[in-house]
């Protein structure tokens, strides 16, 4: 048991846990108690009438039901092999996506470690409602031995308080950009403690023309809910939203699905979404800036202010700081995946795809030898979590295997 001291308890606004103690024992991997709590709270918060509202909660509620968490303890290695959790773990959450917070509080939890956790200091409706439920959970009997594992913080960047969380962690969890893994590394911490850092990663999707020329009224529908959830949900902020759309196939077939595809999207779009002015200029910017500094835009086209596409005559090495928001897909005609390959470096997250065969998908990461790409998944599951992510295991990375024999 770590007693937190004085004066960090007086810097640090704790939002749910215990403000005086935290335990540092760890727990086996998937442990029945967690799994209770994690269910539990994914009842409650489906309960919550406010969630009807938030997309990213339901997501999250549904993500940690006991069926799924079953599922994924069931996958975790040998039942002969002893795993547990390193101890104490710290997290460093991102801004950019509100629920991310919750999700790395349970990979961590799963994992059989106590979990600390720095919310950013911008508040959302998502973390609120997220962390009021876990505090009333936290305060029941039945979870009452959860009480000094779960520490949720918000603090401004006080590097007194990170340090004195580095000193006791024996793991850290760090979510941000390049400069914010990058500067939580030049703090110490113990020496076995062990690291995950999610930094910056970039998107993308392909697509197969005659694939959605096929479809009838109703696959098209549902491809446009897809490309909604993969765009629109999150703003196109998180790192694993597509930025660039590869169609792969002849021009001719690609003008014909474009046609098709695209007005039919701004019409699923149109009641489901509306842009904030702040984001409607900042779009416009970032579309004239695309138009001076690529020398490879044919052309901006715009579908009022809810999708941008910037046409692409050829994908370069730098495509992955060619970014976009709100709505905006920077786009491509290539004749074979074999082209993507000199682009994707270790920058390169998700990969998501319509109408291509998945098997070769993978032979191109694996024939390609691909620096990048860690996850293949069909188009409309590119915010879908898992304890597998940006290429770790994550339950792997925060446990030990004890060796019996």
């Amino acid at each position: 048991m770590i007693r937190i001291p004085d004066d960090i308890q007086r810097r640090t606004e704790i939002l749910a846990g215990h403000p005086e103690r935290v335990s540092n024992q760890p727990a086996p991997v998937f442990d029945a108690m967690r799994i209770d709590f994690l269910a539990d709270l994914s009842r409650a918060l489906l309960a919550r009438p406010e969630s009807r509202a938030l997309p990213d909660v339901v997501s999250f509620a549904y993500w940690c039901r006991r069926s799924n968490l079953t599922q994924l303890a069931n996958r975790q290695g040998s039942r002969d092999e002893v795993r547990m959790g390193l101890g104490l773990s710290f997290h460093i959450c991102p801004s950019n996506v509100p629920v991310n917070f919750a999700f790395s509080l349970a990979f961590g939890l799963l994992s059989g470690n106590t979990c600390v956790l720095r919310l950013p200091s911008r508040d959302s409706a998502t973390a609120q409602l997220i962390v009021d439920v876990i505090a009333e959970l936290l305060k029941q009997e039945r979870h009452a031995a959860l009480a000094d594992c779960i520490v949720l913080t918000r603090f401004e960047r006080d590097d007194r308080l990170n340090r004195f969380w580095l000193s006791v962690a024996d793991a850290r969890l760090v979510w941000g950009g390049d400069r914010t893994v990058e500067y939580m590394r030049s703090l110490p911490c113990r020496p076995r403690s062990r690291e995950v850092a999610f930094c910056d990663r970039y998107s993308l999707s392909v697509m197969e023309p005659q694939a959605v020329l096929a479809l009838d009224t109703e696959g098209l529908r549902t491809l446009c809910n897809h490309l909604f959830n993969d765009l629109y949900l999150m703003d196109q902020a998180a790192c694993s939203s597509p930025q660039l759309l590869a169609w792969i196939g002849k021009p001719r077939d690609v003008e014909a699905a474009k046609e098709r595809l695209w007005p039919a999207l701004v019409e699923y779009v149109t009641p489901r979404y509306a842009p904030e002015p702040v984001h409607v200029m900042d779009k416009y910017v970032q579309a004239c800036r695309h138009a001076y500094d690529n020398e490879q835009v044919v052309a901006i086209r715009q579908h009022g202010n809810l999708l941008y596409r910037v046409e692409l005559s050829a994908v370069v090495q730098d495509q992955d700081e060619r970014r976009g928001y709100f709505g905006t897909l920077h786009e491509v005609t290539i004749a074979s995946l074999d082209q993507l390959a000199p682009i994707v470096n270790e920058r390169y997250q998700t990969l998501t795809y319509f109408g291509v065969d998945k098997e070769q998908l993978q032979d191109f990461v694996v024939s390609q030898r691909l620096r990048g790409i860690d996850r293949v998944v069909p188009v409309g599951r590119a915010l879908d979590m898992n304890v597998v992510w940006d290429g770790y295991d994550v339950v792997a990375s925060l446990s030990r295997v004890v060796a019996v024999h």
